[in-house]
């Protein structure tokens, strides 16, 4: 499957967390978004199966994001003058407010188009972030952190297990993982693979937009 860039609309979000204004440039609309990627593919593209990797799924800015940040902001001991990683990044809300609070924060995704998105979102919050594109269903050699979070990642059967064993894969003995869920089906799974790696999980619900969201931490 080729790599395929694209120009997408976009809009101005701003959130405040702790007196700290973010400013992220998100993707106008999902559906005019996914409407241009499936124009910009041939039709056999449309019909590969890795097809589904290049919609802008990431250009939202979705409430498990947002319940993420604002657990991180309400908790800065958590990160601060630790290292941190957030996998599947998409817009970059928690690392930003993870960087800001003082953590030495990598964040990564694997779509293509992330990377100028998530430093675009730096330079409009005034704010230092490093960022790696990475597949954390494979090996990779970025080490071990303090803090390994992530939001809204589990939307396929296959989930469950990989992000419980790409979250603990990156975690240091020691660590944190932080996982924000807006209540998919596949959370109990989640969890229940964590036990099985014989990690217990201490639960808050945050409600954003009027919708709660899971936020589920575990010391590894």
């Amino acid at each position: 499957m080729r790599t395929i860039k694209m120009k997408y609309p976009t809009q101005i979000r701003q959130r405040s967390i702790d007196g700290k204004l973010y400013v992220m440039e998100a993707i106008r609309d999902l559906d005019e978004a996914i409407d241009l990627i499936c124009e910009a593919m041939t039709p056999e593209e449309q019909l590969d199966p890795f097809a589904e990797d290049l919609c802008p799924y990431f250009g939202i800015l979705w409430p498990a994001a947002e319940a993420l940040a604002q657990y991180i902001g309400n908790k800065p001991e958590l990160v601060k003058n630790k290292t941190v990683l957030e996998l599947g990044c998409g817009l970059g809300f928690p690392a930003l407010v993870a960087s800001h609070l003082g953590g030495k924060v990598l964040a990564t995704d694997f779509h293509p188009d992330v990377e100028e998105y998530f430093l675009r979102n730096c330079r409009h919050s005034s704010v230092h972030c490093d960022y790696m594109r990475l597949n954390w269903r494979e090996e990779s050699s970025v080490g071990q952190f303090d803090v390994v979070m992530g939001s809204d990642v589990l939307y396929e059967s296959k989930h469950p297990k990989e992000v419980a064993r790409g979250l603990i894969r990156y975690a240091k003995p020691g660590g944190k993982i932080i996982l924000s869920d807006p209540g998919r089906s596949y959370l109990q799974q989640f969890m229940n693979a964590m036990n099985d790696e014989g990690h217990k999980e201490e639960i808050v619900t945050l409600t954003i937009d009027q919708k709660e969201v899971f936020v589920i931490e575990y010391t590894v």
